[in-house]
């Protein structure tokens, strides 16, 4: 049997859904040239934050807050996020629309900087959950550093991490491309993480640490 999966991406994103705020940082982000967070990967992010119920999360890539949103609406109020970024324009944009959101912005910690700068000056082993939309080319270097920050039983989220179907398409061999198929390859190889790849959007890798 045939299956059109453009067909059901539209009507898991319209069943899925999204609210005012969504819907303005994804227009917002047009202007900042950034890539939002596609809805069913938004509510992806919320269903399994819910789960994990994280007292401290990380985010790489703050963009103008789709995933921020998506992030603090999975997570217990006492939970904080720390949501780093290299443009602090973006950051304040992310940060009015969460006051909007009525979700409580002294919960977030902007960080602005090179998101590996920034992940290795925080503390190892003392987080739950950390999210990373990031370019392709910076995920291998970040993915490491992010699952020395988890503490065990931590979960890491790698958006992107198919590229829209060209890491699965062997004629494709971008740097980019190479890069996170190496990246995938290396995971794979590693007895010290559980993990699951979804064909959602561009692609969305969960690891646990053990």
């Amino acid at each position: 049997m045939s299956r059109d999966w453009a067909a059901s991406a539209r009507l898991a994103e319209q069943y899925n859904g999204t609210d005012v705020v969504d819907d303005a940082a994804r227009t917002i982000a047009q202007d900042y040239r950034r890539r939002p967070l596609p809805p069913t990967s938004s509510a992806t992010l919320t269903f399994l934050t819910g789960l994990l119920n994280p007292s401290a999360a990380i985010e790489v890539g703050t963009g103008t807050g789709t995933a921020t949103l998506a992030l603090l609406r999975g997570m217990p109020r006492s939970g904080i996020l720390t949501s780093i970024d290299t443009d602090a324009e973006a950051q304040a944009v992310a940060r009015e629309l969460i006051v909007h959101a009525d979700l409580a912005g002294h919960r977030v910690r902007m960080m602005t900087g090179r998101p590996d700068e920034v992940l290795s000056r925080l503390a190892h082993g003392t987080y739950d959950l950390v999210h990373i939309d990031a370019e392709a080319g910076q995920a291998p270097r970040l993915v490491p550093l992010a699952l020395e920050r988890l503490e065990p039983g931590g979960v890491l989220v790698l958006d992107q991490a198919m590229l829209g179907g060209s890491v699965a398409d062997p004629a494709v061999r971008s740097p980019q491309v190479r890069a996170i198929r190496q990246l995938l390859n290396d995971l794979q190889k590693r007895s010290d993480l559980t993990r699951l790849l979804l064909p959602i959007d561009d692609g969305m890798l969960v690891l646990r640490r053990l």
